[in-house]
């Protein structure tokens, strides 16, 4: 168990203030550290420095940097024999990309590679209000609340009504800006001035 003095009050509250602005800091110095050890493998065919930063990475951080320094990096990875870390060895067919490390910091690279393949899923009401019924359910919810999202069920997955000879809704650019929607059954304005 850890031993540490508890801290209260205001030094409570500068110590996460100087925590924040050292968080800030740390992913751009790692990035810059990271660049360079990569610059130094690309260089000298050495991934000396690769290695280095990578065991004095906090564990939870390693995973992201390992996947950055093979992407961007000459080298490849081999897994220690009980997955506790690992080593780095050069891969000399593969190419240094130091524009590409430049562009995204190791602690970014899982969630930017995994934006980058994943499409977007478009919204479906009626998958969403199945979940929320399974979930009021599942809590006891009050019988007529449960009713009213099933309700609001059949309508999302029920068929789209279309009524003909509608009038169009007015956008949203039309309702910030006070129009109405074009009707041509509209009557002239009352200051119009007939001919």
């Amino acid at each position: 168990m850890a031993k540490f003095e508890i801290i209260t009050g205001k030094a409570l509250k500068s110590a996460i203030a100087g925590r924040g602005k050292a968080i800030a800091t740390f992913t751009e110095r790692e990035h810059q550290l990271a660049v360079s050890a990569l610059a130094h493998l690309g260089e000298h065919n050495d991934p000396i420095y690769v290695q280095a930063l990578y065991d004095m990475s906090p564990a939870n951080y390693r995973t992201g940097l390992r996947l950055w320094f093979c992407e961007f990096g000459k080298c490849s990875f081999k897994a220690a024999d009980k997955g506790q870390g690992g080593t780095f060895e050069l891969a000399k067919k593969k190419a240094t990309d130091i524009d590409g490390a430049m562009a995204v910091a190791p602690a970014n690279f899982e969630k930017a590679q995994k934006e980058s393949t994943s499409e977007p899923t478009e919204f479906n009401a009626a998958d969403y209000l199945t979940k929320v019924v399974a979930k009021l359910e599942k809590e006891d919810a009050d019988v007529t609340v449960i009713r009213a999202v099933q309700a609001a069920l059949r309508v999302a997955g029920g068929p789209k009504i279309v009524v003909r000879n509608q009038k169009p809704l007015p956008t949203q650019a039309e309702k910030k800006a006070g129009k109405k929607s074009a009707d041509p059954m509209q009557a002239p304005a009352a200051n119009s001035v007939a001919a």
